[in-house]
């Protein structure tokens, strides 16, 4: 299966170092808008046979099998719409698009012309988390506290009023979206949908968020408070509340481990941790499944949390 990527950040070589374990997949194309820009990267990773294209177009009318969209994620909606077009199927770096009436659009395409369109998100598809949604039914979960402040290596040019790159207000939305997507999915895929949003931001001088605030109601009564920055840093994990028990959950962005505990002292904490070092193993080996398996089913179930995500992301955005 031939696949090409859009972009040439340290997302994409985590994604490729990933689809180094299945050998049905070939990286055959890299897009970048600058040839120089793609050589380099090709020959940082030793990917010395892989074909340079520098034209969107030719990208989408190119002989591959499915692109890893990678780019800014102001740029998300036009190129996977262009590609969907053109009957290539997609997996779509996090944050999917910015606006929820875009990535129902794509999805309809999708459907439309019969190809697959999946959200990269990595905490999602860990085998593991399937311990926790049988922990979630088993047991009286009613609260969940959701932690994630990265200090931005960008910090000093904010500081500077340097506003580039995630922290561009049309191309990355800073906390906003291409940080918080990550405890608003993780939660609405362990709770379900979310009947009401309440949030405060803390913002840049252009408008970007640096810290969102959000407490989360879900339509079965769960309530998610979440914490999201990146001008923190965070020495503190995450946990979902059980009364008696807890699930705590270390680095929420891709769930490397969590413990169950037991307020019972002779109760010992159980800790699990996942089995790839990794976590982009995991969405790809979905994606790679949906395609060989013409899953449309699977794949709706994975764009409506897409879709629910991105409605909940655009309300916080727009509270105050």
């Amino acid at each position: 299966m031939k696949f090409a990527t859009i972009g040439t950040g340290w997302i994409v070589k985590e994604f490729l170092e990933a689809t180094r374990e299945f050998t049905e997949l070939e990286y055959t194309i890299c897009y970048s808008r600058k040839y120089e820009t793609a050589a380099k990267f090709l020959s940082e990773i030793n990917y010395i046979n892989t074909k340079i294209i520098t034209d969107l177009n030719k990208l989408a009318k190119s002989d591959c099998d499915f692109v890893y969209v990678a780019s800014p994620n102001g740029l998300h909606y036009e190129q996977t719409k262009l590609l969907l077009n053109n009957f290539k199927n997609v997996i779509l770096e996090k944050p999917a698009t910015f606006k929820p009436t875009e990535i129902m659009e794509l999805k309809e395409l999708a459907n439309k012309n019969k190809v697959i369109l999946m959200e990269a998100t990595k905490s999602v598809h860990i085998d593991e988390i399937e311990i926790l949604e049988d922990f979630i039914k088993n047991n009286n979960v009613n609260s969940a506290v959701f932690n994630l402040n990265q200090y931005s290596s960008r910090m000093n040019d904010v500081k500077n009023e340097i506003f580039n790159s995630v922290f561009d207000f049309n191309l990355g939305k800073g906390s906003s979206f291409d940080l918080n997507v990550y405890p608003v999915e993780l939660a609405i895929k362990l709770f379900g949908k979310v009947r009401d949003v309440k949030a405060v931001n803390l913002r840049l001088k252009n408008g970007v968020g640096i810290l969102n605030h959000s407490i989360l109601l879900h339509n079965n009564g769960i309530i998610t408070s979440i914490t999201c920055s990146k001008n923190n840093f965070q020495s503190i994990n995450s946990q979902i509340f059980a009364e008696d028990k807890n699930i705590e959950i270390k680095n929420i962005t891709s769930i490397d481990e969590f413990t169950i505990n037991n307020s019972i002292l002779r109760v010992a904490p159980l800790n699990i941790k996942i089995s790839k070092s990794n976590a982009m193993w995991y969405e790809i080996k979905d994606f790679v499944n949906l395609i060989m398996k013409k899953d449309f089913e699977k794949m709706n179930y994975w764009l409506d949390i897409t879709i629910e995500t991105i409605r909940v992301l655009e309300i916080i955005e727009n509270i105050n």
